[in-house]
């Protein structure tokens, strides 16, 4: 699932690559399409000349738009990117047998000053394609394929000797060209992968820097800098918090019975819990074994009403934590004890908060456990 995933990361990188140089692909398609049309005015009929600029300026336009479409709509998903870089690979097939008509139409009645006029364009079409679409190779594949073998054709049956020679040396171009295609993709497919895995290291590093890796909740660095932007929300608005202070009762009971394994499952699925018990604008952190930290924000102003709100939200987790875990084979139940300290009254820098909201949960411990404490100054003396 992880390599599927990785795999279509690096496709939806490099259509977003293509994405970022179609427009002025498109711009020069259509530069050139006008330019031949132009010049080819008097040596081809109008209606076929026309019709084949019309349909050109159509496929380019709608080409056009819907590059623009999924440059501002991106999409990871798989089906999506594959789907739309089918898309993207039909609309250059379909370019690229409108460019090939010209390579069949020059070797009707046009004369050699016209046909190398359109041999030229053609050869800068396709080198064109080979530098823009060899991301995606198949692509770039299509392009020149499209564009060159009908005039190639046409130079093999033309009868003459220049343009044999000419059609061997398109042969032989087409071949160096795909090998050229086939090379420049492989560079810039490791140059996205590389890009990602480097990406994915700085957002490893920085997961290892503040959160915990046995429950992917944030560690005692990532706290310490949310509280202190919470500290400093809650002195402008005159919005209440608190911190509350959890330890697991007889947690090394635990690990030494049933082993450290055990233990570890017991605080994923009691992390799992505590997020189940807060609401999105707090915080829940784990500072080492088995003790939590849960920071409540956006509370009332008034104490007493914030104190009420603190008191629902530690009866509902302890409640929540009682309930019997799955170990395993094993089911097992314990509870926990909680010491709270509110932002203000019980301290206003982190030192402060954590150092009162310990000594409060350890108030509940000696209290009995599985008991809530509120911190109060008399706990110090």
């Amino acid at each position: 699932m992880v390599d599927s995933q990785h795999t279509v990361t690096i496709q939806a990188e490099k259509f977003a690559e293509m994405l970022q140089i179609n427009g002025k692909t498109l711009l020069a398609n259509t530069l050139i399409a006008l330019v031949l049309a132009y010049m080819l005015r008097g040596a081809i009929s109008h209606n076929i000349l026309w019709a084949w600029l019309f349909a050109t300026l159509l496929v380019n336009l709608a080409r056009g738009i819907a590059g623009h479409y999924w440059a501002s709509y991106t999409q990871d998903e798989a089906a999506n990117v594959f789907g739309r870089l089918k898309q993207f690979r039909f609309g250059v097939f379909a370019s690229g047998l409108l460019w090939g008509l010209v390579g069949l139409l020059m070797f009707t009645s046009v004369e050699f000053q016209h046909k190398m006029l359109a041999i030229y364009c053609l050869a800068g079409l396709s080198a064109g394609a080979a530098v823009s679409y060899s991301i995606d190779r198949y692509s770039a594949y299509i392009s020149i394929s499209c564009i060159l073998i009908p005039a190639l054709l046409g130079m093999y049956l033309s009868g003459n000797e220049i343009f044999i020679a000419m059609g061997v040396s398109g042969t032989l171009y087409i071949i160096f060209m795909a090998a050229s295609i086939n090379s420049m993709h492989n560079r810039l497919t490791e140059r996205i992968k590389l890009s990602i895995e480097a990406v994915d290291r700085e957002a490893a590093i920085k997961k290892l820097a503040f959160y915990d890796e046995l429950t992917d909740l944030p560690n005692r660095r990532l706290l310490i800098d949310r509280l202190s932007h919470a500290l400093t929300i809650s002195a402008r608005t005159g919005k209440r918090g608190a911190i509350l202070f959890l330890d697991v009762d007889d947690f090394k009971k635990l690990n030494d019975t049933l082993g450290h394994d055990m233990g570890d499952l017991l605080l994923k699925q009691l992390s799992e819990r505590l997020l189940s018990c807060v609401r999105e604008s707090d915080s829940v952190a784990r500072l080492g074994g088995d003790e939590f930290v849960v920071m409540l924000e956006n509370l009332n102003a008034d104490y007493h009403i914030a104190l009420t709100q603190v008191e629902q939200i530690c009866k509902q987790i302890i409640s929540t934590l009682n309930l019997p875990y799955k170990l395993n084979t094993e089911e097992y139940q314990c509870s926990s004890s909680i010491g709270v300290a509110m932002f203000g009254e019980h301290g206003t820098t982190f030192e402060g908060l954590l150092k009162n909201a310990d000594t409060a949960m350890y108030e509940a411990k000696k209290a009995g456990r599985n008991l809530l404490q509120i911190f109060s100054h008399e706990m110090r003396r």
